[in-house]
């Protein structure tokens, strides 16, 4: 039976983080020994951030402290999958610590994570020379843009696979008629690509009323994070704060408008899992969100680096009938119908030569 380690050197609660545990737990369910290896430093938060899966604390993830430990770990794994740049440089350093490891090697490409970084920097240099330091490795990534960015940076062939949203979480519920539309978006002042200020700009515009009357909602950070970062919620919008993943698969159920203002998506999970939910969303132009939005059909994509063209869309999307928003939150459904974990599981099984 295959034995696949999946090195995810994170707290967990992040979205690259929910793909590897959902589609880990459809591999198991698939018959596969699948499993997560985590940094001892970030353990406890994975375990709590998952503890609706019983295999997390039942030995489908494993801590690891430091790469002599890592090594022993996957000495008995059929491949060893990178998720993250750091994890690629870890899996890389136990073949320093114990001769003879026999696993292959993989790269789950999640996000294109140079851009992260400021050029010249160590942590920019790592992140670049993550895609070499992985001997005979398979590469594959779950949206043509990063499949692209790959290829033509690095030279590597890049499978695709299937995205995954969990739809146990992520479904339509019905709503109620003639309330205000609940038009909500994620605002994470520590990340600058998810472009913060222009989130709130955009935010304090729906509150004065430009667009219409709307119930603004933001979440993904206290205002404590905002005052630390300089920045202020808009009067009108309600702050949420951190949430887990059930909270923001609530949240998104009672959404009418999901606005992802991020420069770029690797591939846009918040805006997928809105869909599942029946939102109408807004995502960037730029990276990986056109794979499953068609523009003006089943969402809206803009350069979201221009406020003029953000504002314009926005407009269009608050001046739906309610016919239009209709057709448009069904296309939605459709479009992320199909991002199964069992389909996404089995796409990474095929690339990885097990299926």
């Amino acid at each position: 039976m295959a034995r696949v380690s999946f090195v995810l050197p994170v707290g967990g609660g992040g979205g690259g983080a929910h793909s590897v545990v959902q589609e880990v737990d459809a591999m198991r369910d698939l018959g596969v020994e699948a499993r997560i290896l985590v940094n001892q430093a970030n353990a406890e938060y994975f375990r709590a951030a998952y503890d609706r899966f019983p295999w997390v604390a039942e030995g489908g993830m494993e801590a690891f402290d430091g790469n002599r430990h890592l090594a022993s770990l996957l000495a008995d794994s059929d491949v060893a999958v990178a998720t993250t740049n750091t994890s690629a440089h870890a899996i890389a350093d136990t073949h320093k610590s114990m001769r003879g490891l026999g696993f292959r090697h993989a790269y789950y490409v999640q996000d294109y994570e140079p851009l992260f970084y400021r050029a010249g920097s160590t942590e920019h240099a790592l992140a670049v020379a993550s895609y070499s330091v992985l001997r005979d490795c398979t590469y594959f990534s779950k949206t043509r843009w990063l499949a692209g960015m790959v290829e033509a940076t690095h030279g590597h062939a890049t499978a695709l696979v299937v995205p995954s949203v969990d739809h146990g979480l992520y479904r339509p519920v019905r709503r109620a008629p003639g309330a205000l539309r609940q038009v909500v978006a994620m605002v994470r002042p520590a990340t600058p690509r998810r472009a913060p200020r222009r989130t709130l700009r955009m935010l304090a515009r729906l509150a004065a009323g430009e667009f219409g009357p709307v119930a603004l909602t933001a979440f993904g950070c206290t205002e404590e994070d905002l005052a630390a970062a300089g920045l202020a919620l808009p009067d009108g919008v309600t702050l949420l704060g951190r949430l887990r993943q059930q909270e923001v698969a609530e949240l998104l159920r009672a959404t009418d408008v999901f606005l992802d203002l991020s420069d770029y998506q690797g591939f846009g999970r918040t805006a997928a899992e809105a869909m599942a939910c029946g939102a109408v969303v807004l995502a960037p132009r730029l990276g990986g969100a056109s794979d499953f939005i068609t523009d003006g059909e089943s969402g809206f994509l803009a350069n979201t680096t221009d406020d003029a063209a953000v504002a314009e869309t926005i407009r269009r999307m608050l001046s739906l009938s309610e016919a239009e928003q209709r057709r448009m939150r069904l296309a939605a459904l459709e479009a992320v119908s199909g991002f199964t974990p069992v389909r996404a599981a089995i796409s990474e099984l095929r690339a990885l030569g097990l299926g």
